[in-house]
């Protein structure tokens, strides 16, 4: 086996499909990519058995073959020879077998004046890499920006420790309403998000729990191309770019009902300039994480006193001009979980509607359509 291909081509590629496989505690074929060199192109996969991600390479292949070697190794050599390269290509060459001699299977790794001579291993024990090729299955186009923003907002509620699977998700419920509503939850807050106007086929007319652990992949390859393919395959979702194929299993579990959670009234509305409101939490956090990091807002109807208080380090306040509608209130919440809403927020203004202390807070957006909604449970003291 033997191919040459473009040497930052290659290491930017290894940075996406790397991140694709298994930690500690895994199978341990699972830590390894998968090489195919076939035709013209060169696949490299990599997995943890939840998410898969391929990419094909245009390369110069001599020889065809397949091997597996651990990611984190062939990213670190292919990035330190790419650092200071002075030529534009690598490549790699499995020595063929020589008959009575027995020897631990490697590959040799060529740039310039760069040599190596990594172990390689064979294949028998890697996962099986689905064909799509030809294959016909639902799929639809998505505006990567949007669906980048959306993925943004939600993810902030997103569990990633709770014992139940499905708070371990993204809910995606499409619903066959024209729209797509994406919730995520941890129990202590809920984030809701609707892309309005999507267009895809009626396959999709259902609810799918997008794991916790596809998300950033997922946001990385949103970083290319102005569209993104979607697509379900045999209980999976399919998301490809030009250059890149991520393969997401999905959580078979039941969502919580957040239809029930999100408060039908309120008897407070208040509006704040977000970057004052994130700039105010910042300002008393050292003293409130000190008490479980919570922050009080006592809100007037012209003014907001945002503060923290700590029987070891003492007190702090900052004072933020606001527009009340309703009487005022003391309220305290997360000082955490307020800023996660407003670095996400993408507006000047923040609204939070609010009825008692002790009744969930709902932050949003000002905006109508494609509405973003956090749900907070307030904190008591």
């Amino acid at each position: 086996m033997k191919f040459t291909l473009e040497l930052g081509r290659l290491a930017d590629t290894l940075g996406v499909v790397s991140r694709a496989v298994a930690g500690k505690g895994i199978r341990p074929i699972l830590a390894n990519l998968l090489v195919t060199a076939r035709g013209s192109e060169v696949q490299l996969v990599g997995t943890d058995m939840e998410v898969m991600v391929i990419s094909r390479l245009q390369a110069t292949v001599e020889r065809e073959g397949h091997f597996t070697i651990p990611a984190k190794l062939v990213h670190e050599v292919v990035n330190g020879i790419a650092a200071g390269a002075d030529k534009e290509t690598i490549s790699f060459d499995v020595p063929e077998p020589v008959e009575g001699v027995a020897a631990a299977p490697v590959v040799q790794v060529k740039s310039g004046r760069n040599n190596f001579s990594l172990q390689i291993q064979g294949i028998e024990d890697y996962p099986p890499i689905p064909s799509l090729e030809g294959e016909t299955f639902p799929r639809f186009d998505m505006d990567t920006a949007v669906l980048k923003k959306s993925l943004k907002e939600v993810s902030i509620a997103m569990g990633t420790e709770e014992a139940n699977p499905s708070q371990r998700s993204i809910c995606l419920n499409f619903g066959g309403t024209g729209e797509i509503v994406m919730v995520a939850t941890d129990s202590k807050r809920l984030a809701v998000t609707t892309i309005p106007k999507a267009a895809y086929p009626a396959e999709f007319n259902a609810t799918f729990l997008l794991p916790a652990r596809t998300v950033p992949e997922l946001m990385k390859l949103l970083e290319e191309g102005e569209k993104i393919n979607v697509g379900l395959y045999h209980k999976q979702l399919v998301f490809t770019t030009p250059k890149f194929q991520l393969l997401s299993r999905l959580i078979d579990g039941k969502f919580p009902d957040y239809n029930r959670v999100l408060p039908k009234e309120h008897s407070r509305r208040l509006t704040v300039r977000r970057k004052e409101f994130a700039q105010a939490i910042k300002t008393v956090t050292p003293i409130a994480r000190h008490s479980s990091s919570m922050i009080r807002l006592d809100v007037g109807p012209n003014e907001m006193r945002v503060w923290a208080e700590s029987r070891e380090e003492g007190t702090s306040e900052s004072f933020v001009p606001v527009r009340l509608e309703g009487d005022p209130i003391n309220i305290a919440f997360n000082g955490a979980y307020l800023s996660e809403f407003l670095n996400v927020l993408d507006e000047d203004d923040a609204v939070m509607e609010m009825t008692t202390p002790s009744y969930p807070g709902v932050l949003k957006t000002t905006r109508t359509e494609g509405r973003f909604l956090y749900v907070l449970m307030p904190m008591s003291y």
